[in-house]
């Protein structure tokens, strides 16, 4: 039986939070996911002074949308929830080993590190179906939340004195890009042969879509939060020590489930100028790659987007994005316009 403990107050800048010892193993919160993980040996609430059950309850309480977590299967490396039309999300015990999303066939399409996970305690299943990975007084704790359609990762801080930047990497050959509305994509680049052509683009498949990110104090106060990106690691910057915040104060990046096929081609300025100039008839002599079945339909939309590009101020490119989405089947794609990367 685990032993009920009083709420945990809230703190402000300054006061410090005692930390509970380190703990190993995936342990539950509930006799009914303890079952999930037989082999596993579980510890008594009153071990710790914080529990992965007060850790959720924080983050629900604080969150601004609801993600319920899926059903809950225990594998060898952790725990796994099944995606909504296929696909599996595994959060690891080993808080190093972070998180993986693979497709029905088993290939992993997502990766990513956990923020401190050199310094986090082995991953504990919560009442809610929540994965929570304790830290100590350094180091904010992580939940992580799988759902059958996103994944939301949130982190803890429990004082003034805890980092500001929280990273998430997604591996080697990944490109993380912050989008104008605050959110961010990864994307790897590779290249893709039309069939039917034979010809070979290099193409971007995208791999994540971030939301903006947000951050709560305890008193649901709002805290200036941004993501960063460096190469293949995005960062999340919450600016809550120099402002007179509750504590504990909660800070979430989370990612839609990914499409396994989503694609994107980015024309540069020239290529955008002579598409602008020239009519959908340039499209074709400029190389559509894999996005040419959407170049034959959509000739029309991508010239007028060429055009309104040129005609801007500073100047921006066009660009077209297809995906497969899992639920509708179909190629879904649209056209718009970006500014830097290759825009120039």
């Amino acid at each position: 039986m685990v032993a009920e403990r009083a709420p945990r107050e809230c703190t402000r800048k300054g006061q410090s939070t005692m930390k509970n010892p380190r703990r190993s193993g995936l342990i539950a919160g509930i006799a009914a996911v303890a079952l999930l993980i037989p082999a596993v040996p579980a510890y008594a609430e009153s071990d710790a002074t914080t529990s992965a059950d007060e850790v959720a309850a924080t983050v629900a309480g604080l969150a601004p949308v609801e993600v319920v977590a899926a059903d809950l299967d225990a594998v060898s490396s952790g725990v796994a929830a099944s995606l909504n039309g296929g696909g599996t999300t595994v959060v690891a015990t080993d808080p190093t080993d972070g998180v993986q999303v693979s497709s029905p066939d088993g290939v992993t399409v997502l990766s990513f590190s956990l923020p401190g996970a050199a310094h986090l305690d082995d991953a504990v299943v919560a009442n809610d179906g929540s994965v929570t990975y304790v830290g100590d007084a350094s180091t904010p704790s992580v939940n992580v939340v799988a759902a059958d359609d996103s994944i939301r990762v949130s982190t803890i801080i429990e004082n003034a004195a805890q980092t500001e930047q929280f990273s998430y990497d997604f591996g080697a050959g990944a490109t993380v890009e912050i989008q104008e509305d605050g959110s961010a994509i990864a994307y790897v680049t590779e290249p893709v042969t039309n069939p039917e052509t034979g010809e070979t683009l290099d193409a971007e498949r995208i791999i994540a879509d971030v939301a903006a990110p947000w951050a709560k104090d305890a008193n649901g106060l709002d805290v200036p939060t941004r993501y960063e990106a460096s190469g293949s690691v995005l960062t999340q910057v919450v600016s809550h020590a120099d402002g007179d915040y509750a504590y504990p104060v909660v800070a979430d990046p989370t990612y839609d489930r990914p499409n396994f096929v989503q694609y994107r081609v980015r024309f540069n300025r020239a290529e955008t100028a002579t598409i602008a100039s020239g009519g959908a008839g340039m499209i074709a002599s400029i190389g559509c790659g894999p996005m040419l079945p959407v170049c034959l339909v959509a000739g029309a939309t991508i010239w007028w987007n060429a055009s309104v590009a040129q005609n801007s101020s500073p100047k921006r490119c066009v660009q077209i994005t297809a995906t497969m989405p899992y639920v509708v089947p179909g190629l879904i794609w649209w056209v718009d316009t970006y500014s830097g990367g290759p825009c120039r």
